[in-house]
């Protein structure tokens, strides 16, 4: 447009956690619309907005492998996340979480990509601004491949094997923090759509559907959170007592014919932690299974969450000016919902079936939780016959011993406990959440009609 880029300057253009707001652009990023929260917070008319490049916004803070990385997302038909710092018209900067979405024709083409913004408030965000920096150094002194490489090793540092795996990650984080101010809005005005205001009611019904997933959802996060934590405690007692076991083998050796109890009894418990060993190594193998589903469901919940009342918001403004003129003129809008609608449609209706497994695999889990506990109450007879034998000797090592073992079993059932509560109430829940999934297909299903009759009008 040969428009001057504004100068940055240090103040934020204000943007609030409640809001929420969209563009969508062509193949080359020529903006071909946006919602009235997009203009105030870029301090753009709508007619300086629409047929601009989208990098009217760019701020010259954001390193370009960013950018790099959202279009060889998008430009392969997948969404992206990611933290953006925009520049307003006055040179004021504001910070947003965008989701990218491709919107893709009947065929299967990419036709348009659509972008909806939150502001970002977590943790998360909070590392950004100087990974940001550190980046745009590199890409000065090395260009954009060190870049790269530079941001995949702090994702790995962060514990991420791709940036899908962060992508996800910050998403549900940020919508969770939020979870009780995005929201769908009934509209107070008078509709004089019918379509549109049933369309907004069946939304707000999702919304309420889809949170109480998340709720649900959120279980299965903290249950993963902690099995990783509890289960390399279990398993470094187990290790422990198998070393002991070997110490009480010595000891058994030392006393001759008088030690061949304790053989036994230390024979049994290197025995006992190896099966616990075993049992624990499955364990880790099923919530590394139940892991990548949870990260799915989340990111799927978290992205249909955002949608919902970005749509909600976008059909809000539509009744304020409500004609059929003004329907018209944001069809393209409506389409770019529909595709949306019909998208999670997909992807619940896949969440489904990744849900029953991920139910399967906790019951598994559960079922190994009670091995678990079975060898851990064996394990107590052990000691417990141990101290008592160890009672007609003296001057021997094996009441220190078997003390150890029996802090290492206490603290192993404690371990055990904090797993099996939160377990047992996931799969308390597990048929009403596999309900609400349903639910929410239906009530896509409902919407998805519903908003095929506004277009056919």
């Amino acid at each position: 447009m040969g428009r001057k880029r504004p100068e940055p300057i240090n103040k934020e253009s204000i943007f609030r956690p409640d809001e929420i707001f969209f563009s969508s652009t062509d193949l080359k990023g020529i903006i071909l619309s946006g919602n009235d929260v997009f203009q105030r917070i870029s301090k753009y008319s709508m007619e300086e907005l629409l047929g601009s490049p989208h990098n009217i916004i760019r701020h010259p803070d954001m390193p370009k492998i960013v950018f790099k990385l959202l279009w060889d997302y998008i430009q392969s038909g997948k969404s992206i996340v990611a933290y953006v710092k925009n520049l307003a018209k006055d040179g004021s900067y504001y910070w947003v979480l965008a989701t990218v979405i491709p919107i893709k024709d009947k065929e299967g083409n990419i036709v348009e990509y659509i972008s909806i913004r939150i502001k970002p408030t977590t943790g998360f965000f909070e590392k950004i601004p100087a990974v940001y920096e550190h980046l745009l150094q590199i890409e000065k002194e090395g260009g954009m491949e060190a870049s790269y490489r530079a941001l995949m090793e702090i994702l790995e540092k962060l514990g991420y094997k791709s940036y899908d795996d962060f992508m996800k990650e910050i998403l549900s984080a940020e919508v969770k923090d939020k979870l009780s101010l995005l929201k769908a809005n009934i509209p107070s005005t008078k509709c004089e759509n019918l379509y549109i205001k049933e369309i907004i009611i069946k939304l707000k019904h999702l919304e309420d559907l889809v949170d109480r997933l998340f709720s649900d959802i959120s279980h299965f996060e903290e249950l993963r959170k902690l099995f990783n934590e509890k289960s390399e405690s279990i398993y470094r007692a187990s290790d422990e007592i198998r070393l002991t076991a070997l110490n009480s083998s010595i000891e058994s050796i030392k006393l001759g014919s008088k030690g061949s109890v304790f053989s036994v009894i230390s024979s049994e418990m290197r025995k006992n932690s190896e099966e616990e060993g075993r049992i624990i190594s499955q364990m880790k193998v099923l919530i590394q299974r139940i892991s990548e589903n949870i990260r799915e469901i989340v990111y799927t919940v978290s992205l249909s969450k955002i949608e919902i009342v970005m749509f909600s918001r976008f059909l809000n403004s539509l009744i304020e000016s409500v004609s059929k003129q003004v329907i018209n003129e944001r069809s393209e809008d409506m389409k770019n919902f529909v595709f949306l609608i019909q998208s999670s449609l997909d992807y619940f209706r896949k969440l489904s079936n990744i849900m029953e497994e991920s139910i399967k695999l906790l019951e598994d889990l559960n079922k190994n939780m009670r091995k678990l506990k079975v060898l851990i109450e064996e394990l107590e007879a052990v000691y417990f016959r141990g101290l008592i034998e160890s009672g007609y000797l003296d001057r021997t090592n094996f009441p220190i011993i078997f003390n150890y073992v029996k802090d290492l079993v206490n603290k192993t059932k404690v371990d055990i406990s904090g797993i099996e509560n939160p377990l047992t109430k996931i799969l308390n829940r597990s048929i009403a959440t596999e309900e609400t999934v349903n639910d929410i297909i239906n009530s896509l299903e409902t919407i998805n009609k519903d908003l095929e009759k506004i277009l056919q009008n």
